[in-house]
């Protein structure tokens, strides 16, 4: 067996998180997945607050969850440390104008 570091993961999500909590340093955040797999990480309060304020404002966007592998129960929850948020706007991108140019 050969010996490597702890995985670290990224998990892509779409969906605003609700009911976050008012108090608090750290708040915990589940995204589930397609395959019914469970991801978990205890993040910081407030810069989940602010990217959610982002998730609001923008149009089109998309969040990210990544940390280091904790552990993953028998129920398929993958738990996280060292975790953090981060989000993207995805912008819609401007169709390329064709040219008028002729061969001569």
């Amino acid at each position: 067996m050969i010996q490597g570091r702890i995985p670290e993961l990224t998990i892509k999500f779409t969906e605003r998180p609700q009911n976050l909590p008012e108090e608090g340093k750290k708040v915990v955040i589940e995204v589930k997945g397609e395959n019914k797999i469970t991801v978990k990480a205890e993040v910081n309060r407030k810069s989940l607050k602010k990217i959610v304020g982002k998730m609001d404002t923008w149009d089109n966007w998309v969040a990210s969850l990544s940390g280091k592998m904790k552990s993953i129960s028998p129920d398929g929850v993958v738990e996280l440390v060292e975790a953090g948020v981060n989000i993207f706007e995805i912008k819609k991108k401007e169709p390329k104008a064709k040219s008028d140019s002729t061969a001569a």
